[in-house]
């Protein structure tokens, strides 16, 4: 099938890789030790920080949950269009570029998948809200720079993944009937996951400025 054979590459090459409504910047003013010692404890227990539960998803179908994969992919995709002008750090900059290729990736992977099973997207509570989300952070985003901007970024997309990765697991590859998206979801899953570990590893090194 066309999707797969698609889809093989952008899984074997992602071998590393939601959000809260109090989304605030990290403040990079302020007195260094506690600061350090404040990212240290962040490092060891982020769970602890991030907000994990899903977004309610609702009633879901077959086009429902088209709607949320492209609205998912869509989402960190804005979000990583808006590094290159205010990022200050290389390896932040190499991840949202990892993040911009793999999710364009992903998202033309589901629309051929659709066109083949004749599949229309219909938003449902959980892609719109996606979308209210995502427009509400970038306009917190777009307001910083620097390690402001990296430190707040990174986070954002270590909660992202971990929220995208919950609701594969919960609710969309569980729900989805079309046996052929349900396959698309199994297999994009590793990537998500290769995903929040590079995340997790770039923020490690945000915190501590490796």
């Amino acid at each position: 099938m066309l999707y797969r054979r698609t889809l093989l590459p952008i899984v074997s090459f992602v071998v590393l890789a939601s959000s809260c409504r109090l989304f605030r910047p990290i403040n990079p003013q302020g007195n260094a030790e506690p600061r350090q010692a404040a990212d240290t404890a962040a490092a060891a227990e982020p769970a602890a920080q991030i907000e994990t539960r899903p977004i309610n998803m609702g009633s879901l179908n077959d086009a429902n949950i088209a709607a949320v994969i492209l609205a998912s992919n869509n989402t960190d995709i804005s979000y990583a269009r808006l590094v290159p002008t205010r990022a200050e750090r290389v390896d932040v900059k190499q991840f949202a570029q990892r993040m911009l290729t793999d999710h364009v990736g992903i998202n033309a992977l589901v629309t051929d998948l659709l066109i083949k099973i004749d599949l229309t997207p219909a938003d449902n509570i959980a892609s719109l809200d996606l979308r209210d989300e995502s427009a509400s952070k970038r306009d917190v985003l777009r307001e910083l720079s620097g390690y402001a901007f990296d430190s707040t970024y990174i986070e954002n997309e270590v909660s992202y993944h971990r929220k995208f990765l919950y609701s594969i697991d919960n609710a969309l590859a569980p729900r989805a009937r079309n046996a052929e998206l349900k396959t698309l979801l199994t297999s994009v899953r590793p990537a998500i996951a290769a995903h929040l570990a590079h995340a997790e590893q770039v923020r490690a090194n945000v915190l501590t400025k490796k």
